[in-house]
C-alpha cells in the first residue's frame, strides 16, 4: 500500500511541475492565460500607453539575478511592418550607438523598460506591427510584436 501511495504521490508531482508552454500574444503584451506572470522566465511585453507610444517591459521572474551583456550601448531595437508583412523601418539602421561594453542586471521580480515613439517616424495612415526586441551580444532575445493603426 506504502508502494502505491508513493507511486501515486509521484505521478502527481511530476505532472505539476511540467514544463508550460507560454506563449505571447499580439497586441496586449501579456501571456495567454491572462495572468501577466510565468514563473521561471525572462517576460517581455509590449503595451500602448499612448498614441503610437509604446512601452517595452522585460520583466525578471526566475529565481535569480539574470544579466544582459552588450557590446554597444545599444539596450534594444525595433521594427515596424506593413500590413503585408515588409519591413519599413528598423531603429537600429538609422540610431548610432557608443561602441563600449556594457550589461544590464534585472534582479528577480525587477525589469526593465523602454519608451518607444513611433509617432517620430512620420507614419502614413494604416494597418502595421511594432516588432521589439533586446540586443545583448550573444543575439536578439525577448522578442515581442503588437498591432498597431495610423489614423
Amino acid at each position: 500500500m506504502k508502494k502505491l501511495l508513493v507511486i501515486f504521490l509521484s505521478v502527481i508531482f511530476m505532472t505539476a511541475c511540467g514544463a508550460g508552454n507560454s506563449e505571447q500574444t499580439q497586441g496586449n503584451g501579456s501571456d495567454t492565460n491572462g495572468s501577466g506572470i510565468v514563473a521561471g522566465e525572462m517576460v517581455p511585453s509590449l503595451a500602448e500607453k499612448s498614441t503610437l507610444m509604446f512601452e517595452y517591459k522585460i520583466k525578471n521572474q526566475t529565481e535569480s539575478d539574470v544579466t544582459l551583456e552588450f557590446t554597444s550601448s545599444q539596450r534594444y531595437d525595433f521594427s515596424v511592418e506593413n500590413k503585408k508583412g515588409e519591413e519599413i523601418y528598423l531603429f537600429s539602421s538609422l540610431a548610432s550607438f557608443l561602441q563600449a561594453l556594457g550589461k544590464e542586471t534585472v534582479k528577480p521580480g525587477e525589469e526593465l523598460v523602454y519608451e518607444i515613439n513611433v509617432q517620430e517616424i512620420g507614419l502614413e495612415k494604416g494597418e502595421y506591427i511594432l516588432n521589439t526586441w533586446m540586443t545583448p551580444k550573444d543575439g536578439a532575445k525577448y522578442k515581442v510584436k503588437t498591432n498597431f493603426t495610423v489614423e
